[in-house]
């Protein structure tokens, strides 16, 4: 079952540790590049601030058409032969 070498001991393979200490230093890579993005995101959280946003000023919010003077509101219509108007408006 086991092989054994010319002392009778069983043999050592070293396949194992080749593989441990490649997952181990990746781990350590690992850890290693996410503390710097953590301390890189927390430099630019911290050098970003936003504005905060102010309302605008009553004057320059566009006007509508009820509040604008160019509407027609006070333009009296030309009557049309057969338009029925109830009011005795001039």
């Amino acid at each position: 079952m086991e092989e054994k070498n010319e002392t009778g001991e069983p043999r050592r393979y070293t396949w194992p540790r080749i593989v441990l200490a490649g997952v181990v230093f990746w781990i350590l890579l690992a850890v290693i590049w996410m503390s710097v993005l953590v301390h890189r995101t927390r430099e630019q959280r911290d050098t970003m601030h936003w504005p905060i946003p102010k309302p605008a000023p009553l004057r320059m919010l566009p006007q509508t058409n009820s509040v604008s003077s160019k509407t027609n509101a006070g333009v009296e219509r030309p009557e049309k032969p057969g338009d029925q108007r109830t009011d005795s408006a001039p």
